[in-house]
C-alpha cells in the first residue's frame, strides 16, 4: 500500500508541472518585411540589315535613282518611352557627303555624293538623303520620294519618339540619285550614328 501512495503522489506532481508550463508559454514574435522588385531601364535598337548598307545607283536605271531600307526595332521598358535619333558620326569632316575614301585629293563634284540640300525634298543629281517610314505603312521608294539630309552629330534628327514602354518597328530609307558626271568604279561612303535614349 505504501508503494501505491508514493506512486500516486509522483503522478500528481508530474501533471501539475505540465500544467504550469502550458500556462506560461511565450508570446509568438512577429514582424513584417516588404519584398520589392526593381527593374533596370533597358533600351535596345537592333536591325537585320547588313553593315555597310549599299545603295546600288545606276544612271541608266530609274533616272539614276536607287534606295535601300534599314529595318529598325526599338525595345524599351522605360515607362516614359524612348527617342531614336540619326546623325552623321561625330568625326565626320565632309559635311555629310558620301565620298571616295580612297582619294587623298580635295573632294570634287566627281568624287562625292552630296547631302540633299533641303529637308523633305526630291533628290537632285548626285545627292543622297534619308526618310523614315512606319513599319505598318512601308512603301517602295521612287524618284519622286522626298528625302532629308542627315544632320551633323551636334544636331541629330529624331527618327522615332515613343511615350510608353514596348517595342516599335520602323524603316529608315537611304536614297541617292546619280548621273553620268559621277565617276563609276568608286565606292562613295560615310558613316551615320543611331542613338536610342530613354525619355526624361
Amino acid at each position: 500500500m505504501k508503494k501505491i501512495v508514493i506512486s500516486g503522489v509522483a503522478a500528481t506532481t508530474l501533471i501539475g508541472a505540465i500544467g504550469l508550463a502550458s500556462a506560461n508559454a511565450a508570446t509568438p514574435s512577429t514582424w513584417n518585411q516588404t519584398v520589392q522588385v526593381t527593374s533596370s531601364s533597358v533600351i535596345t535598337l537592333t536591325t537585320t540589315a547588313s553593315n555597310p548598307v549599299t545603295i546600288p545607283a545606276d544612271p541608266t536605271i530609274n533616272s539614276g535613282f536607287a534606295s535601300t531600307e534599314v529595318p529598325l526595332t526599338l525595345s524599351c521598358n522605360d515607362e516614359n518611352g524612348a527617342t531614336v535619333t540619326l546623325s552623321m558620326i561625330a568625326t565626320d569632316a565632309n559635311n555629310g557627303a558620301l565620298f571616295d575614301d580612297g582619294t587623298s585629293a580635295p573632294l570634287t563634284t566627281t568624287d562625292v555624293v552630296a547631302p540633299i540640300g533641303t529637308a523633305a525634298s526630291v533628290l537632285t543629281a548626285n545627292t543622297w538623303g534619308y526618310n523614315v517610314v512606319n513599319a505598318s505603312t512601308n512603301t517602295a521608294q521612287n524618284s519622286t520620294s522626298t528625302f532629308s539630309p542627315v544632320p551633323a552629330a551636334a544636331t541629330p534628327a529624331t527618327l522615332l519618339a515613343t511615350s510608353t514602354s514596348g517595342t516599335s518597328q520602323f524603316f529608315v530609307n537611304f536614297g541617292a540619285l546619280v548621273d553620268y558626271t559621277l565617276d563609276s568604279g568608286i565606292t562613295y561612303s560615310n558613316q551615320v550614328t543611331y542613338t536610342a535614349s530613354a525619355n526624361p
